[in-house]
């Protein structure tokens, strides 16, 4: 399946189709439209080989296309320039989504490859649709900026949600039943989706810069300032990786002076019941020796008089212990 929408300021029109028909609704598109056609090449090799073909689309862009690398991509030729990276959001399970993207953007048209169905740019057809915004009085380097942006807005969406799970490990580690919390699988999880996600946003402030200075020819002069405007959002997103990045190692040594609180105050419990036991061990030990003539033994009172003594010595004791604030 294929979706296009055609527009211009005063005209719009959209329409999903299957790949039979594509080629003749693009043969009918209007001179000075807009035109704006989504794939979704998941077993669709073939047909969108086809769409590549009446585009004219260089054989490695094709293979870009269908072959994507781990990381964004970008590639400048004589009638359009092509843009790989990945388009991530959170499902409902609050899972990380990852999918690949490519965008091709030549003079009047822009192509998006998708993998799957589903996507971040639903805004941007309404804003076409219901002619909101400047999108319809606009060239396509325009509408390459919108959907850009969407992307780069979607991985802040991320990151937010990243975010708040940093500050409900906080809470939860703060609270009472801190020791219920699996903070460790939770920190590591969280550290790994961060990684990801600079993996993939790092490398496109750089190829932001080439865009800019290798395909100035199909950017009107307003445009370079949204592009200024992505990038600066970029190196935002950056350093915000970097205090996340903090924020975890913090989590991390807050968690783990706990744990070595929470253990040294068993250890210091275990150490003062032992040495409550120490003296009344003595006393038990000394008097379970098997030597024939000890006086004590044959004494009428020698086991009260025992008991009472191990009493008063661990009273005393814990007196001692408790003066001087060991627990």
């Amino acid at each position: 399946m294929f979706s296009l929408i055609e527009y211009n300021e005063l005209d719009c029109k959209s329409t999903n189709a299957n790949f039979d028909t594509q080629l003749t609704l693009l043969n009918k598109i209007p001179d000075k439209h807009v035109q704006w056609v989504d794939i979704d090449i998941c077993n669709n090799t073939l047909e969108t080989e086809k769409l590549c073909e009446f585009y004219g689309l260089h054989s490695l862009t094709v293979e870009d296309i269908l072959k994507p690398g781990l990381l964004p991509k970008f590639e400048a030729f004589d009638n359009y320039f092509f843009l790989s990276l990945k388009m991530m959001h959170i499902d409902e399970q609050g899972i990380l989504i990852i999918e690949h993207i490519s965008l091709v953007v030549g003079d009047g048209y822009i192509l998006s490859f998708q993998e799957i169905p589903g996507d971040v740019f639903d805004e941007v057809r309404e804003r076409i649709l219901q002619n909101k915004g400047y999108l319809r009085k606009r060239k396509s380097d325009y509408l390459f900026i919108r959907l850009l942006d969407a992307i780069i807005d979607n991985y802040g969406f991320t990151l937010e949600h990243i975010r708040q799970n940093i500050v409900d490990l906080e809470n939860s580690l703060l609270g009472k039943n801190w020791r219920k919390t699996d903070l460790s699988k939770e920190v590591l999880q969280l550290k790994k989706e961060l990684n990801i996600l600079r993996g993939h946003i790092a490398p496109l402030r750089d190829l932001l810069t080439k865009i800019k200075t290798e395909t100035d020819h199909f950017f009107q002069r307003s445009s370079i300032a949204y592009l200024n405007d992505i990038q600066d959002q970029a190196n935002y997103l950056i350093h915000t990786f970097d205090n996340f990045r903090e924020m975890l190692k913090d989590l991390m040594d807050l968690y783990n002076s706990k744990t070595g609180h929470e253990l040294n105050h068993i250890m210091k419990t275990l150490t003062i019941i032992s040495a409550l036991f120490i003296p009344l061990t003595f006393v038990a030990g000394w008097y379970g020796m098997n030597f024939e003539y000890m006086p004590e033994l044959g004494w009428k009172y020698s086991y009260p008089t025992l008991i009472a003594i191990m009493l008063v010595t661990f009273i005393v004791m814990f007196i001692y212990m408790k003066n001087k604030r060991w627990f």
